[in-house]
């Protein structure tokens, strides 16, 4: 959650609902955007002075804005530095991982309910890809007011947006990779388990 709100705000001063509406639309396969887990992520880094806020009054509320130190650039540049581990674990595939205890007659329902779930997120995922524009299509007003919106502004330049976009678009596309992967082989598994059966009930 560190890393994820760090580069958040590299990109734009935000307020608590906003980091989780941005997490909620980008990287709800990557990591949780309950509240909870934003505002816990908030106190540590608030703690590390890698972060600082600023409070302002909207209608008769105050509100807490949360801006990137410079100490926090430095650690979220040395922490996306270091190499990425491997890191798949759902922990709803264990109920898949035992389905050798269930009925026999439960199966289909069970992957096709799955199944149902894959094509959602797939979806979601789809029709947000729709909505980007011309993907590295910058224009010199937009840049400006990233300059403006609270990140670091260092890294607001028309290269430096096109580098940030770049890696953020090929995520997106590496998820709606893996999902339809993953439903492929979940309809493969699925047509294997048919055969197999059927081949069982006629040697029976």
């Amino acid at each position: 959650m560190d890393t994820i709100i760090l580069g958040f705000l590299m990109i734009r001063g935000s307020t608590i609902y906003e980091l989780r509406q941005s997490i909620k639309q980008t990287l709800s396969n990557v990591s949780s955007d309950s509240t909870g887990s934003i505002q816990a992520g908030i106190k540590k880094l608030l703690k590390k002075e890698w972060i600082t806020f600023e409070v302002h009054i909207e209608g008769s509320v105050n509100k807490k804005t949360y801006y990137i130190t410079e100490a926090g650039v430095k650690h979220f540049r040395e922490n996306i530095s270091t190499p990425m581990l491997y890191k798949e674990k759902n922990m709803e595939l264990s109920k898949f991982f035992f389905q050798g205890f269930a009925d026999h007659s439960e199966h289909e329902a069970f992957i096709n309910s799955y199944l149902e779930e894959l094509e959602k997120e797939l979806h979601r995922l789809e029709a947000i890809n729709i909505t980007i524009d011309q993907r590295n299509n910058f224009s010199r007003d937009y840049i400006n007011n990233l300059k403006e919106a609270g990140g670091a502004t260092e890294f607001m330049t028309e290269e430096g947006v096109k580098s940030i976009a770049y890696f953020q678009y090929a995520t997106l596309d590496l998820g709606i990779e893996k999902i339809k992967f993953e439903i492929d082989w979940f309809r493969n598994f699925q047509s294997k388990l048919k055969a197999e059966r059927m081949e069982n009930d006629k040697g029976q």
